[in-house]
């Protein structure tokens, strides 16, 4: 900056007048101030719209799902008698329901200890589930049977001199979290042992074989008077019977293991709590209706919501793009492309037919019209109707929607870019399961699990390994009953409960082989005998034996398809479009119709507009460049105007001296001619 100057003599205001010149010289660069603040206005005005699309967005995704259109809502008649829950697969219907019986599970009790502390003997204990079968006769056990669960491990409870107390015995039980608890109460006359089963319904009921140390394994002392086997030995007393839930649907007797009952009808849970009320006429239960109905509460508030957020953003571009012909006053976006950008994709979205033989083209079909305002509105009585009457229709609409030809296929997924249109499904290779077969067996039985031979195996399902897994000794009737046993041990696996993984075990009879599957699909799917206790083969099973399940392969419009499991991913022209795939052969299997109603669209749309490269970002990243461009302009202006003032201030300085210098010389010559006059007056 140069020196500041008031005039050396002269009386000249130099600054001043610098000043005033200055001012003249910087109105250009004021000029890119103003731009820079009008810029920066603008960036936040597109932000304000750019929020306001994205709450719209958020409006839109909600109708663009297909399963937002299949809530539905269960209701019984007499809610007394239960509740039900409902999922979005739940198909609307009616039905007659009657109770005759509610599931329970099986409980026991001890005889009477005179303490909680009272030695109870020591041995092993083995509990096992089943279901109990008296022949027909309560009295006549000859012809009992107890068939296991194959589904659930039994238990074996060791009980020496650490644990060998009633409080010992029942914590035992209790730390092996597997299907039974056990409580000590005392009823007045001492105290006894409740054992209860876990799980409800008949195929859990128990049995309990004791290895007792003193050699009896059915007195009633020492550790066998918990012994209880209700074909033989019942050295305790059953209080409550393991029993299934009976009930009619639609006059269909149903019988189930449990009161919480979820595979009746798809995507729907019947919770029973009450039998229902006897007629006295025919002795029958008493029906009560289930109703499963569609909910739709939930999509005409997302489709309310979907108009008023759309407004909210007719509202906010109004105010920022209108022009006032009387007073000549504008919006901050009056004209900018940016703004005429969205409202041409919005407005050609919305305004779109669907085709393809939809039964609703238009939104206006479902009651939602635009004004002259070019606001929504909504016929909330128009929607209605349409939701009662073809609510899928109504999906179809508004929502990316699949369509299979063949009952083997289920839409799973596709992504925005995924074209619509028919797709052709060939499959090639059908997913399977790791599965092992054993060598043939002779059919017919005894098969005999012999303790210390025969009695222990390991396994490694889908990667995870079991611990090793011991077998009920003893003699199997059926090869059924001996896979039915191996199943329920394997299942019961810490290790493998713990990793999500199970098996499933069956004898093929018209193979006469033993078959060992793993549950799940696809190249994930592994299986393996790791172990035979003393290394011998297991009827067929041989140690080392391995399988490897197959992914599901196959082309989606003639191009090859990536499988994992049982779901089929398109590539190419069918890039994100996901199916599940259920048949178990090769060939056709169809097609899956792909349509996007007009929410699935707009969600497009708007992703479009609102991406890092889309028109929104791509202003703000223009208005942006300009601000910063402008301010290097400014940079090169304020250097320019440095040098501008300091050639005005060396200018004017130099000015100011001379005319100090002239006044000087004119005060001379004044004095000069003053001495002169008096000199030549004085003559």
């Amino acid at each position: 900056m140069a020196i500041s100057s008031a005039g050396l003599g002269s009386g000249l205001n130099v600054n001043g007048i610098i000043s005033q010149l200055m001012q003249i010289e910087s109105q250009p660069l004021d000029k890119l101030t103003t731009r820079i603040k009008e810029a920066q206005t603008k960036i936040s005005a597109i932000g304000s719209l750019q929020s306001a699309l994205s709450a719209f967005q958020a409006r839109v995704l909600t109708l663009s799902s297909n399963s937002a259109y299949k809530s539905v809502q269960g209701s019984l008649a007499d809610s007394a008698i239960g509740s039900v829950t409902t999922s979005s697969i739940a198909q609307a219907g009616s039905y007659s329901l009657a109770v005759s019986q509610l599931a329970q599970s099986q409980k026991l009790k001890s005889d009477v200890f005179s303490t909680a502390s009272s030695p109870v003997g020591t041995g092993k204990l083995t509990i096992q589930f089943g279901t109990y079968d008296d022949g027909g006769t309560s009295s006549d056990k000859s012809d009992d049977k107890f068939s296991v669960n194959g589904d659930k491990g039994a238990l074996t409870i060791d009980i020496d001199s650490t644990n060998n107390t009633l409080t010992g015995l029942r914590d035992a039980i209790n730390n092996k979290k597997a299907g039974v608890t056990a409580t000590i109460i005392n009823d007045g006359g001492g105290y006894r042992l409740l054992l209860s089963s876990t799980d409800s319904g008949s195929a859990n009921s128990l049995r309990i074989q004791v290895e007792d140390t003193d050699g009896d394994n059915t007195d009633a002392s020492g550790l066998s008077r918990f012994a209880y086997d209700p074909t033989g030995t019942t050295n305790l007393t059953q209080t409550q019977a393991a029993q299934n839930a009976l009930f009619t649907l639609d006059g269909i007797e149903i019988s189930k293991a449990t009161n919480s009952v979820s595979d009746l009808l798809q995507g729907v849970t019947l919770n029973l709590q009450k039998v229902s009320a006897t007629d006295t006429v025919s002795g029958k239960p008493v029906a009560t209706t289930l109703n499963i109905n569609r909910d739709t509460s939930g999509v005409k508030k997302s489709v309310q919501d979907f108009v008023d957020s759309y407004n909210e953003f007719v509202k906010g571009v109004d105010s920022l793009s209108f022009y006032n012909e009387e007073d000549k006053t504008s919006g901050l976006l009056t004209g900018d492309y940016v703004i005429r950008s969205m409202q041409n994709s919005i407005r050609s979205t919305l305004n779109e037919r669907l085709g393809d033989g939809s039964f609703y083209q238009s939104l206006n079909d479902v009651g939602i019209s635009f004004g002259k305002d070019g606001k929504m509105t909504l016929d909330s009585s128009k929607l209605q109707k349409a939701l009662d009457t073809r609510p899928d229709d109504v999906a179809s609409l508004f929502a990316q929607n699949g369509v299979a030809s063949d009952a083997r296929v289920s839409f799973t997924s596709s992504t925005a870019t995924t074209k619509t249109g028919k797709y052709d499904i060939q499959i090639t290779q059908p997913a399977t399961r790791a599965m092992l077969k054993g060598d043939t067996i002779d059919p017919a039985g005894p098969f005999e699990i012999t303790e210390g031979v025969n009695d222990t195996m390991m396994v490694a399902v889908d990667g995870v390994s079991s611990k090793q897994i011991k077998l009920t000794a003893g003699s199997y009737a059926s090869a059924g009953a001996l896979a039915a046993e191996i199943q329920s041990q394997i299942n019961g696996d810490t290790n493998l409960k713990d990793g999500g993984v199970s098996v499933s075990m069956a004898f093929n009879s018209a193979t006469n082989q033993f078959e060992m599957a793993s549950s799940r699909y696809g190249s994930a799917s592994k299986i393996q005998i790791t172990s035979t206790g003393a290394g011998t083969d297991l009827f067929g099973l041989k140690v080392g034996q391995m399988n490897t399940g197959k992914d599901i392969a196959g082309t989606i419009n003639g191009e090859a398809a990536k499988g994992s499991g049982q779901v089929l991913s398109g590539s190419g022209a069918s890039e994100g479009l996901k199916l599940t795939i259920t048949g178990d052969t090769t060939g056709n299997y169809g097609t899956l119709s792909l349509s996007r109603g007009f929410a699935s669209r707009l969600d497009q749309t708007l992703s479009t507009l609102l991406s890092d490269k889309g028109t929104v970002q791509s202003r703000i990243n223009g208005l942006n460049q300009n601000i910063k461009d402008l301010n290097t302009q400014g940079l090169t202006l304020n250097r320019r105007l440095d040098e501008t003032e300091k050639r005005y201030r060396a200018q004017f300085t130099a000015l100011d001296v001379q005319m100090s210098k002239l006044n000087n010389t004119s005060s001379y010559l004044s004095q000069q001619l003053s001495m002169l006059s008096s000199l030549a007056s004085g003559k």
